[in-house]
């Protein structure tokens, strides 16, 4: 079969593009993914809760698995991400947002006020800023972070979209 110019270039770029979507991306560890499972089961009882007891029950219950499941350390390790950027405060610190699950970041405190008592800011002269320096918003990472908490806002904020503030002790793009 004979293709026009344009029907060949539109099939080699589909193919191309096809192998781009194709190409591996690090698989999540199996506790990131017991992460999510418990998450996903919070959204699930939030989702059927009959009224505002019934969604703020959920997130209570969301908040004791976690702790049960993360136990002393609530450390991730080579959890895989995508890399959704930060900023860059005049002190040159860098806040991190790194999405785990579409809706699930885990985040830098954004301001020196909220940090001063967590150190989550990434210093730039620290190996991890300048790893940021080479990071595009929507790159895939593997990181380590200790999770010291969660961004406190509404019972659907907290059960649908958390953002959980970890200490970043390490982070790379994805191979």
């Amino acid at each position: 079969m004979i293709l026009p110019r344009s029907g060949l270039a539109l099939t080699v770029f589909c193919l191309l593009g096809a192998a781009a979507q194709a190409a591996p991306q690090p698989s999540a560890p199996q506790d990131e993914k017991n992460y999510m499972a418990i998450i996903e089961a919070a959204r699930e009882e939030y989702s059927a809760a009959k009224g505002i007891d019934g969604r703020k029950n959920a997130r209570m219950s969301l908040q004791i698995a976690m702790h049960r499941f993360m136990g002393l350390t609530h450390a991730a390790h080579d959890w895989v991400g995508v890399y959704k950027g930060g900023k860059r405060l005049d002190s040159g610190d860098r806040s991190v947002q790194v999405e785990i699950a579409p809706g699930v970041s885990i985040v830098t405190w954004d301001n020196r006020f909220f940090d001063m008592q967590s150190g989550t800011l990434i210093k730039p002269y620290s190996a991890i800023g300048h790893i940021l320096d080479d990071l595009a918003i929507g790159d895939t990472v593997v990181f380590s972070a200790d999770m010291i908490g969660a961004v406190v806002t509404n019972d659907d904020d907290m059960i649908r979209r958390p953002q959980i503030v970890g200490r970043f002790s390490a982070i790379k793009k994805a191979e």
